[in-house]
């Protein structure tokens, strides 16, 4: 398997693992210069009620109904993972006994599904541990489990069939988070970071991006600690969060790179000191984001729920635990409460529901989409007439 290493990201990390193809080394180039590295220091926005709107209690309740343009029944087990395109990863239960997972895609224009990857690839003691894919790019991370070794793998995709060889971007150990990534179009993008409590708990953690034909990984972001929620992408607009300023104290600035240009930092904005993001992508001019627990402290922003807005205010609210990313279109977007979803419509300032399945679990339908898509994937176990879990129903939302 050709490799792909990064400068000073992977010290004293120990990894082996059987060549999927012929090897070729490359390193880790730095295109995006100084901004790599930056920090920004807007202020950290510390609100009061009167810059927060509360949706369940302002805004008028919808009544309409929002029916899938597509609906699919998948074998139980699978999880879908859509990042932007006409594809979504799959996460899948077993084909035989030789393996705990599989690896496919689903087209989301017909429903047919395949699987791409039958087993790990770097031996009996490595499992599945994460899948993502765009239009052109498949990628997946494998994990000793007992050992904490991990390695990040990514291959050409062309209509759902994986095209070349495929190649290692990235590796770790026990000292290492497995990588957090995403997907856009044929690029790769992923968070190299320390655990918490490892020996490298110290080091500096990285954004980095890789896609089709690169002989190395570009490093778009530093943070001087960890990233605080997984990297997220949506119309050529990268969201992360890592440590800013430093310096000061613990703060998160939630981060828009435009990847369309350099990936230079479109717009940013500090939480108050010690909250941390749960979830963060940028949406339109706003960013859509969640914090899931009641701090105490830093206003408004300190406390549980789903926010929309940007530096200075004000913010729409939705006081509920966050579950997930926020997905959606314009000024339409879908907010996993419970079982179902809460769809608010900012311009109309009108909230509604959409409902899951008949005869889903408990937890309801889950959202496989993230930021802004003109397909809103969403996925859940139903039960058959014997009230066991007989398929995963995944659902398609032309918006």
């Amino acid at each position: 398997m050709p490799t792909i290493s990064r400068r000073n990201l992977v010290k004293g990390t120990a990894f082996a693992g059987a060549a999927m193809a012929a090897a070729g080394l490359v390193g880790c180039s730095n295109d995006a210069g100084e901004d790599a590295g930056q920090q920004f220091s807007g202020e950290p926005q510390v609100v009061d009620e009167s810059k927060t709107i509360d949706v369940t209690d302002v805004y008028e309740s919808s009544e309409e109904i929002i029916e899938p343009q597509f609906s699919w029944d998948l074998p139980v087990g699978t999880i879908p993972f859509h990042c932007d395109g006409a594809w979504a990863a799959l996460f899948m239960a077993p084909e035989s006994a030789h393996s705990v997972n599989t690896l496919g895609v689903i087209s989301l224009a017909s429903g047919n599904w395949n699987t791409l990857i039958a087993g790990p690839t770097q031996g009996k003691s490595f499992g599945f541990h994460d899948v993502r894919c765009g239009d052109g790019v498949f990628a997946w991370v494998e994990m000793d489990y007992a050992s904490g070794a991990w390695v990040l793998i990514a291959q050409e995709m062309s209509n759902g069939e994986l095209l070349g060889d495929a190649v290692q971007l990235d590796k770790g150990n026990v000292d290492w988070e497995p990588a957090r990534l995403t997907a856009t179009g044929s690029s790769v993008i992923w968070q190299k970071m320390p655990t918490a409590s490892g020996s490298k708990r110290a080091e500096h953690s990285h954004c980095l991006m890789w896609s089709v034909g690169d002989s190395e990984s570009t490093d778009l972001f530093e943070s001087p600690g960890r990233f605080a929620t997984a990297p997220r992408t949506c119309e050529g607009i990268l969201t992360i969060v890592p440590r800013v300023k430093a310096d000061e104290g613990t703060f998160y600035g939630i981060t828009a790179l435009d990847l369309k240009h350099d990936s230079k930092v479109l717009d940013q904005m500090v939480m108050p000191e010690n909250v941390r993001p749960f979830e963060a992508v940028y949406m339109g001019s706003s960013f859509a984001f969640s914090v899931e627990a009641n701090y105490g402290y830093g206003g408004s922003l300190g406390s549980m729920g789903s926010f929309i807005g940007r530096e200075d205010g004000p913010f729409v609210s939705i006081p509920r635990e966050p579950l997930a990313c926020i997905a959606g279109k314009g000024s339409r977007y879908f907010v996993k409460v419970r079982s179902s979803h809460f769809v608010l419509d900012t311009d109309k300032e009108t909230l509604g529901y959409l409902s899951a399945p008949d005869k889903t679990l408990e937890y309801g339908d889950y959202p496989a989409s993230e930021g802004t898509t003109d397909r809103f994937v969403t996925y859940a176990t139903v039960r058959g007439d014997d009230g066991l879990a007989a398929s995963v129903r995944v659902r398609v939302f032309a918006l």
